[in-house]
């Protein structure tokens, strides 16, 4: 009797572990990847879009749930019952441990997103240009589109570029710093694609990014003016950036060599 409860709690303390390092490395990853900092940025940013598709979410998920019969309550009654006897675990141990399986913030968008009433709520909520640009990055970058490297990205002030705050207007403008630039296709492709598709964006798109580029520094090192141009092996940094920046050095100052029409209105924000 002694060896068989002395067994039974070495049972138990082994799936206790297993448990505990399951979840130690899932917050672990979970923190490594930036995954609870770029939810909460999203949360900010998007929630008059994302609360009215969580909604559809749930409407759909409720809408969508088969009529559980008799037979099938007892069928679920007497599994819960087997998977009890099997795991010698109590409540409190499960509430102590439980990490939560939640579908993240990311994941119910693009659940949302393949329902038209999701698509079509969405679509109300941002122009032309924000409607391609955003979906990539809210259904998650799947064809590897995004730019990682000098693009636009997500940190706990918002949504930044550089070392500067961006953001789009209802007009397609884009604002970077309380700079207004015209939200032309061509410079939405440079900003933001890691791959910019040369037959969509101009000579005048090009300058008008290498200004944002001097800007905010998006091209260097910790997005600082003092440090080294990010080098990797990416078309944009072999074929668009480094190569925009090293032709406005020979100027006097940083950006010295662009010409004051090369982006539209200087204007403070409303």
């Amino acid at each position: 009797m002694v060896g068989t409860k002395s067994l039974s709690e070495r049972e138990r303390t082994a799936k206790l572990i297993a448990k505990t390092r399951a979840s130690i490395r899932k917050k672990h990853r979970a923190l490594k990847t930036g995954i609870m900092e770029k939810e909460i940025v999203l949360e900010k940013q998007l929630k008059p879009i994302i609360e009215p598709l969580k909604q559809i979410v749930g409407n759909t998920a409720r809408e969508g749930k088969p009529v559980e019969t008799t037979f099938m309550k007892s069928k679920r009654k007497n599994k819960q019952s087997q998977q009890q006897q099997v795991t010698p675990f109590d409540s409190q141990d499960e509430e102590v441990f439980e990490t939560g399986d939640n579908p993240s913030l990311e994941t119910s968008v693009r659940q949302a997103l393949n329902t038209p009433q999701g698509r079509q709520r969405l679509q109300s909520q941002l122009v032309p240009l924000g409607q391609v640009y955003v979906n990539i990055l809210l259904i998650g970058n799947a064809r590897n589109e995004i730019d990682l490297v000098y693009g636009v990205y997500f940190y706990e002030n918002g949504t930044m570029l550089g070392n500067k705050k961006f953001n789009v207007d209802t007009d397609d403008t884009i604002i970077i710093d309380g700079e207004r630039y015209k939200g032309t296709p061509g410079l939405y492709e440079l900003i933001f694609k890691k791959i910019p598709n040369d037959a969509i964006y101009t000579e005048n798109d090009k300058q008008t990014y290498k200004h944002i580029l001097l800007t905010t520094n998006a091209h260097r090192r910790d997005n600082n003016a003092r440090m080294p141009i990010k080098s990797n092996k990416g078309h944009k940094y072999k074929n668009i950036a480094p190569l925009l920046v090293t032709r406005s050095v020979s100027g006097t100052s940083i950006g010295s060599g662009i010409k004051t029409n090369m982006y539209t209105i200087r204007c403070e924000i409303d």
